[in-house]
């Protein structure tokens, strides 16, 4: 479409416009500021008291711009602020279908790329005077969003352009124009000053980038961050091999890069800028030397390089304040293994350290790791360290933010706590945010697995049945149960003697029995760990020490066997409804019988529906079962963190404002979302009011280690028979 043609038709709706209101102001297009934008040409119009006469009073603002969009012609008003979506324009006195677009897409940012009809759920019809009709149609070309299909969430405009391009939302050539505009970070050599080989080869030439510091490789701590305008400008232009989230891996070649440019040169300034990630960077190294200073050490300690390694392995980034922490928590380490040592700060977390526990029980401070590595830097054979962390303090939050609503009806919460029902900690036993039962139980069972002699000696995993039956029994102990021995640190810590009232019928109780499936899945972290019948066996031993259903049997093995995909120490995961139907499915041969017939359609009912084409349909917990058996509370763990695993917050509240067990079903999905995002991608609110966190994250390490490749047992058997001893 040439400009005059589009100016026409943008002259030609404002005639009627004109027409429409024959006393109102008097308006035209302003032809000298026309311009072609990606979602065709932009058409500003404004007074002709202003575009002629220059009358500031008279100016409308924010100035309205007509989007002629290409090539089909189609009238549409530009959002007013930047990044916003157009909508498009109806003639006045006619009636027109108003777009339903995905708030995936609205709210994203990318309006410069107009409304592609497969963000577009459907349309309601408008009448003549402007009045919605209720009529509504869906459109078959929409896509479901990538976030709500489980994609990771983006941090940053290109990666929202890259995710909408994988996901479908946006062209090839959208994606070109928008990488045209955005900014990349490239590995710097910080000797040279150049960029190391491995990330640029010459001779192609091709050209390694990246989409933020996060996603840089883990041995990388000095950057460039550029335009990729500038990188277009190179001779030959290189193509760019362009990394970020898992799923968002593109290659753009150099000379469709070089013509996106040229057509959309960069509006916003040049970014040209070489510096070191917080790690490696002169503000820590400064507050190391200041700690060493006050602290009176001879030497600073080293810089969190190792740390900040560790951390990006597992796909997150050291922020500034975390890298300080790390050097000062380091230099009292460091303080307290020299002479005449001081006491302990009274402020364990502005120091850079954590409790830590004992052999005996006691508090022993340790190095803050911000749930984002293990300080061993094991990678973990099956499992991630930092999925098994987060899936136990997922645990105890969902359990945390349920219990003061447990067994309520969905009526009874909201009349409590409003029409949103409970929206954070309320106060369950006596503070918000304290461990309740069902984590304290948590615990002792997998202190039990990790007592099991079988991980030493595998000819003695028959005594697995006698170690799930003391699990129960040592938490037991703790709610005033007498118990002859009474040994291992756990037992020694006072805060879990504390009584959180459960109730009697919880420990005979179905749905309680699923708890066994986590520390059952953790069995099998290494070569060799786990029993002759796997988790399988594992789950049902522990399961049976609450009930001998054979339903509730096989509903924990197989939320055993959900768990073994959860935990996985890969990069990538399925969400946790979508891993909840693989693991369903019934192409497996271990899986038949009437138990597993009602197991697949439970997940049936409690998954969402996500098409790639078409509308999604989340499912209502409310709605599946009654809240109170074990499938139905299964079914609602399910259907609450389904087409939510990306929104933590938002499903966690889903997970226990309904009727039924909104405890349980709390501690499973924060389980499920924990073992996704880890422990910093769960709110951090949540996370800093929970009582005990970081007991929980100590008892879900040592559960990790113990049964990885690496076990404890190898590296420090003494101590570590002491620590967990046999039964």
């Amino acid at each position: 479409m040439e400009r005059a043609e589009a100016v026409t038709r943008a002259e030609d709706w404002l005639a009627a416009a004109r027409a429409a209101d024959p006393g109102g102001t008097a308006i035209r297009a302003d032809h000298d500021r026309v311009r072609r934008v990606p979602e065709g040409w932009a058409v500003p119009y404004d007074t002709v008291a202003w575009l002629d006469e220059g009358a500031a009073d008279r100016r409308l603002f924010p100035p309205p711009v007509i989007v002629v969009t290409e090539p089909d012609g189609e009238l549409r008003l530009a959002a007013p602020e930047p990044g916003g979506i157009s909508v498009p324009l109806a003639f006045p006195g006619t009636e027109h279908w108003r777009e339903i677009v995905d708030p995936e897409y609205a709210d994203a940012g990318v309006g410069l790329f107009g409304v592609p009809e497969a963000v577009i759920a459907g349309w309601a019809r408008v009448d003549a005077s402007g009045q919605a009709t209720g009529e509504q149609k869906e459109n078959p070309a929409y896509r479901t969003g990538p976030i709500r299909r489980g994609y990771p969430r983006p941090e940053n405009f290109l990666e929202t352009v890259l995710l909408f391009g994988v996901g479908k939302w946006l062209s090839r050539a959208q994606v070109l124009t928008g990488v045209a505009g955005a900014e990349v970070v490239v590995p710097l050599d910080p000797e040279s000053g150049e960029i190391p080989r491995g990330y640029y080869r010459q001779e192609t030439p091709k050209l390694q980038v990246f989409t933020s510091t996060r996603w840089l490789p883990p041995d990388v701590h000095h950057w460039w961050h550029v335009d990729v305008a500038r990188l277009a400008a190179m001779t030959p232009p290189p193509d760019l091999d362009l990394w970020g989230p898992p799923t968002m891996h593109t290659v753009l070649t150099g000379t469709e890069l070089a013509e996106a440019c040229a057509e959309w040169p960069r509006a916003a300034e040049p970014v040209d800028v070489r510096g070191a990630c917080p790690e490696s960077d002169e503000p820590v190294a400064a507050a190391a030397a200041e700690a060493a200073g006050k602290l009176g050490l001879a030497e600073p300690v080293e810089p969190p390089v190792r740390a900040a390694t560790l951390a990006r392995k597992r796909g997150f980034e050291l922020t500034e304040d975390e890298c300080r922490r790390t050097v000062l928590g380091k230099s009292w380490l460091a303080r307290r293994r020299q002479p005449d040592p001081p006491d302990w700060p009274a402020d364990l977390a502005a120091n850079g350290l954590v409790p830590g526990y004992g052999n005996d029980g006691g508090v022993e401070p340790a190095l803050d790791t911000f749930g984002k590595y293990f300080p061993l830097g094991l990678p973990g054979f099956r499992y991630g360290w930092e999925r098994v962390t987060g899936a136990y303090v997922g645990f105890a939050i969902g359990e945390a933010l349920g219990a003061a609503v447990d067994k309520l009806s969905l009526h009874e919460i909201t009349t409590r706590y409003g029409p949103e029902g409970v929206t954070g900690f309320e106060t369950a036993y006596t503070e918000p945010g304290q461990l309740g039962p069902l984590t304290q139980r948590l615990l002792f069972m997998t202190e039990a697995v990790i007592r099991s002699p079988h991980r030493e000696d595998h000819q003695l995993e028959g005594k697995f049945g006698e170690v799930a039956r003391n699990g129960v029994l040592r938490w037991l102990h703790t709610q005033g149960v007498p118990l002859q021995r009474v040994d291992g640190w756990l037992l020694r810590r006072p805060e879990l003697h504390v009584k959180r009232d459960p109730q009697p019928s919880d420990l005979e109780s179905g749905p309680t029995s699923l708890l066994a499936a986590l520390p059952a899945a953790l069995t099998d972290g290494g070569p060799g760990s786990g029993l002759d019948g796997g988790t399988r066996q594992a789950a049902r031993l522990m399961a049976g020490q609450t009930t001998r259903d054979q339903d509730d049997l096989e509903a924990v093995t197989y939320l055993t066997w959900v768990w073994q995909e959860m935990l996985s120490s890969k990069a990538i995961v399925l969400p946790a409804a979508v891993q909840a139907k693989e693991t369903a499915s019934p192409s497996r041969s271990d899986q038949h019988g009437p138990a597993w017939d009602r197991i697949r359609a439970a997940v049936e009912a409690a998954a969402p529906v996500v098409p790639s084409y078409g509308l999604p349909s989340a499912r209502d917990p409310e709605t599946i079962g009654d809240g109170h058996d074990t499938l139905s509370v299964l079914g609602r763990t399910i259907a609450a963190v389904g087409s939510f695993e990306n929104f933590p917050r938002r499903a966690l509240r889903r997970a226990v404002n309904h009727s039924g067990r909104s405890a349980l079903t709390g501690a499973l999905a924060g389980a499920l979302l924990g073992a996704r995002l880890g422990i910093p991608g769960l709110p951090a609110d949540w996370v800093g009011a929970l009582e005990l966190r970081h007991l929980v994250e100590n008892v879900a390490t040592d559960a990790f280690w113990h049964y990885d490749r690496h076990s404890a047992l190898w590296h420090d058997p003494e101590h570590w028979k002491a620590r967990y001893p046999q039964w």
